[in-house]
């Protein structure tokens, strides 16, 4: 029992702290091709602004996912909601980017930081949950291949039909043969009674 208690603290600190380390990672990368990218547009040193970009973006991404991962666990015990997420990541983004802010760029900035990524932490849970719900609702749609998704445009020349409508098409197309049908039959009618006619008044005419 001892042994199980004293492993609990240690699985849960892992569970933070393991995928805290992954979100700073992938930050880290994106902002050493951010500051590596800036640099070469400055006409500076690229490597001095990418490695000092990393740093700070692995540094606020990983307190960033801690702050959030230790408020979710502690602070909503109970079923949590999509609005508990959005206010966890408001209130990780504003401790994370103070903290991040006063240790890079000094006291001043640590009002600004904190209210700026307190909004970006709330609306880019927002628009991440509006994206799940999106993709959850277009998993339980039938899959569609590329050439009926592309006919499925309005701009596209092409038109996919159902049964129905190709049948309604080949009905449509089928009266049209009858009718022009039909309008053959009227004339060809109308030829031989021409013919017949012509045919009668010759056989009218006396012979010398």
């Amino acid at each position: 029992m001892a042994q199980e208690q004293q492993s609990r603290p240690a699985q849960q600190s892992y569970a933070v702290l393991g995928p805290s380390l992954k979100v700073g990672a992938a930050c880290g990368c994106a902002g050493f091709l951010f500051g590596g990218t800036s640099g070469i547009l400055k006409g500076t040193t690229p490597f001095l602004f990418a490695t000092a970009a990393s740093i700070q973006t692995f540094a606020l991404g990983t307190t960033f996912w801690a702050c959030r991962s230790a408020i979710l666990e502690t602070g909503f015990v109970a079923e949590q909601t999509p609005t508990d997420f959005v206010k966890a990541s408001s209130l990780a983004g504003g401790v994370s980017g103070g903290l991040i802010a006063i240790l890079t760029r000094g006291r001043r900035n640590v009002i600004p930081a904190t209210l700026m990524w307190s909004v970006i932490g709330g609306v880019g849970q927002i628009g991440y949950a509006r994206y799940s719900e999106g993709a959850i609702a277009r998993k339980d749609l039938p899959k569609e291949d590329f050439w009926t998704r592309m006919a499925k445009r309005s701009w596209f020349p092409l038109k996919v039909l159902s049964d129905d409508e190709y049948a309604e098409m080949l009905r449509e197309k089928m009266l049209k043969v009858d009718v022009e049908i039909a309008v053959l039959e009227d004339k060809i009618a109308a030829l031989r009674g021409q013919q017949t006619a012509v045919s009668g008044q010759a056989n009218a005419e006396p012979t010398p």
